[in-house]
């Protein structure tokens, strides 16, 4: 019989005798499997199966010639060929009869799977990444829930320690005014962490949701200078406010405010007692904010990187916190279809401008997180 035609054929082609001696091979079989045609004919087909497979091969093959029709082999299997040189590869097999007489062959069309079993990996490894991170970004979420509810009761209980501290009269009341007073300091700092946590397994998991409502900039600005007076006059610094105007725009208040406390506290933070500037201005489409400081600046391999998640451009052992400010800003920003970027240079002081549409179209909090 005349095999010709399935040289074009792009798999590798096995015809095999009804007792598995190897009838014919086209091009792309001596290509895959490493041998010359010559080699092959007249071989038993379990020549090119891992001794694994080849105990039982001969009782598969009666049975297929007890009742030939085509179909895949192995389904649900993992198949491999074997090379002259010894390496075995993942193989697709199917098989087809094709008859001569009285004769009947075994046609059995093989595929190199090796890539597409790679790719299948990385994708499996890839499907099992993202589970794990969904499931660490849902603990993230839960647990900032249940941290938040304990450390909001307890810093009431300060508050109000703090203030029958006050009232009473006496050295002891004194001291413990004190000693109550770096307790909230330090009791209002983990509910700032919390919270942060919080913020995150939210836009990991696009659950930032924005209320929008009228806000005038220049007014949340001074808002939130007052609300960090104290730690404005602790890192010995003055914040000098330029608003000359209302910069009205359609945002959600509490998330601005959490912008602008960062940006501010950044700039005390690294600004090294050095005077700090905010700057609000608004044109007819867009509203601006600038926060600038006199500090240590940031070099310029860490710029890109600053706002991502856990990153820091500053040891950790000199100054504190999770690293996820900046992250958060801009995540808020964008999520009002806004810019947010810096410029710096190390010994200098670094600039953070702000850029909002004062009617934005928000993105989705899927594609902000």
């Amino acid at each position: 019989m005349d095999f010709s035609l399935l040289e074009s054929v792009p798999d590798a082609m096995v015809i095999a005798h009804r007792d598995g001696r190897i009838a014919w091979v086209n091009g792309v079989a001596e290509r895959l499997f490493g041998y010359e045609r010559g080699e092959l004919v007249g071989q038993p087909v379990e020549v090119l199966l891992p001794a694994r497979f080849r105990e039982d091969h001969h009782l598969h093959r009666e049975a297929y010639h007890a009742a030939p029709r085509a179909r895949p082999m192995g389904l649900g299997l993992d198949l491999f060929g074997l090379r002259k040189d010894g390496q075995e590869f993942p193989a697709e097999i199917s098989l087809a009869p094709m008859r001569d007489g009285d004769a009947v062959y075994a046609v059995a069309a093989v595929r190199d799977v090796t890539e597409r079993k790679k790719i299948e990996a990385r994708a499996l490894l890839y499907r099992k990444a993202q589970a794990e991170v969904r499931e660490r970004d849902e603990f993230l979420s839960i647990a900032s829930h249940e941290l938040r509810t304990p450390v909001t009761a307890l810093q009431l209980q300060l508050q109000m320690l703090q203030r029958a501290a006050a009232r009473s009269v006496g050295t002891l009341p004194a001291l413990l005014a004190g000693k109550v007073d770096g307790l909230e300091k330090q009791c209002r700092r983990i509910s700032v962490l919390v919270n942060e946590l919080l913020d995150v397994s939210r836009m990991r998991l696009g659950r930032l949701e924005l209320k929008l409502e009228e806000v005038d900039l220049a007014e949340l600005a001074a808002e939130t200078l007052a609300n960090l007076r104290e730690q404005i006059r602790s890192a010995g610094c003055t914040v000098r406010l330029d608003a000359l105007a209302p910069a009205v725009g359609t945002w959600d208040r509490l998330r601005l405010e959490q912008v602008f406390t960062n940006l501010i506290a950044n700039a005390i933070k690294f600004g090294q007692g050095k005077p700090v500037e905010v700057r609000v201005s608004a044109d007819r489409d867009r509203a601006h904010l600038a926060v600038i400081d006199h500090g240590i600046g940031i070099a310029p391999e860490h710029q890109s990187r600053v706002f991502d998640r856990f990153e820091r451009a500053v040891s950790s052992v000199n100054f504190g916190g999770l690293g996820l400010g900046l992250y958060i800003s801009r995540e808020i920003v964008e999520a009002h279809g806004g810019q947010i970027r810096l410029e710096s240079e190390p010994g200098e002081g670094t600039t953070f401008t702000v850029d909002l549409p004062r009617t934005p179209a928000p993105v989705p909090a899927s594609e902000a997180a």
